[in-house]
């Protein structure tokens, strides 16, 4: 009777876990805070900055449940390489609390091994409409760079889109920031640092 007792009650608390953690995998989407820098597309809820001649895009990508992701595109406009180091980004809570960006084993762990990031569909036309020269794609990009590369480089008129994967920062702050820091000119030696100011909404 005690055991048959036990087994209820550990099956019950398992099943209200569960519930209660899918639940909060449901209840937050990520959208752009007003910035008058900034340009903002409604739609897919990207934001974009243009500094020093260089662009730079990010995108939630809402439907991932598991961790705060993000799909980001730097395209380089300056005359010079660019470079920058992906592991180095952070996404900020309202605190001012850092978290990097997960690893490859981490992200398998999270989100399993076959899984493959997918952009907001309405996110390449609002770019096209925005500036015709920049053609983005759905799916079908370079994921986020392993720590075994420890600079990316960017020729003129050329870009780079990857995702960064962070754990789960949107669930427990209402405003995050997604830092990509020190975008650096290799002739003039000038970095650039971009942040997405973003805030969370309850669904």
């Amino acid at each position: 009777m005690k055991k048959t007792f036990v087994l209820i009650f550990i099956s019950v608390s398992f099943c209200t876990l569960m519930i209660i953690g899918c639940g909060s995998l449901k209840t937050t989407k990520i959208v752009p805070m007003f910035d008058p820098e900034a340009t903002i597309f409604p739609k897919s809820n990207a934001i974009a900055y243009v500094k020093t001649g260089i662009v730079a895009i990010a995108v939630p990508l809402n439907d991932v449940k598991e961790v705060d992701a993000f799909g980001v595109f730097i395209i380089n406009r300056t005359e010079h390489w660019i470079s920058f180091k992906e592991k180095d980004c952070w996404l900020l809570d309202q605190s001012g609390k850092g978290t990097k960006t997960i690893d490859e084993s981490q992200k398998t762990f999270y989100l399993g091994k076959n899984f493959k990031p997918k952009l907001p569909p309405e996110f390449p036309a609002e770019v096209f409409r925005w500036n015709r020269s920049i053609r983005v794609a759905v799916s079908g990009f370079t994921a986020s760079a392993s720590e075994n590369v420890k600079k990316t480089t960017i020729m003129p008129n050329h870009k780079k889109q990857f995702f960064l994967y962070f754990r789960k920062q949107s669930t427990k702050s209402s405003k995050i920031r997604l830092i990509i820091p020190k975008v650096h000119n290799e002739y003039t030696g000038k970095d650039t640092t971009f942040v997405f100011k973003f805030q969370v909404r309850k669904k």
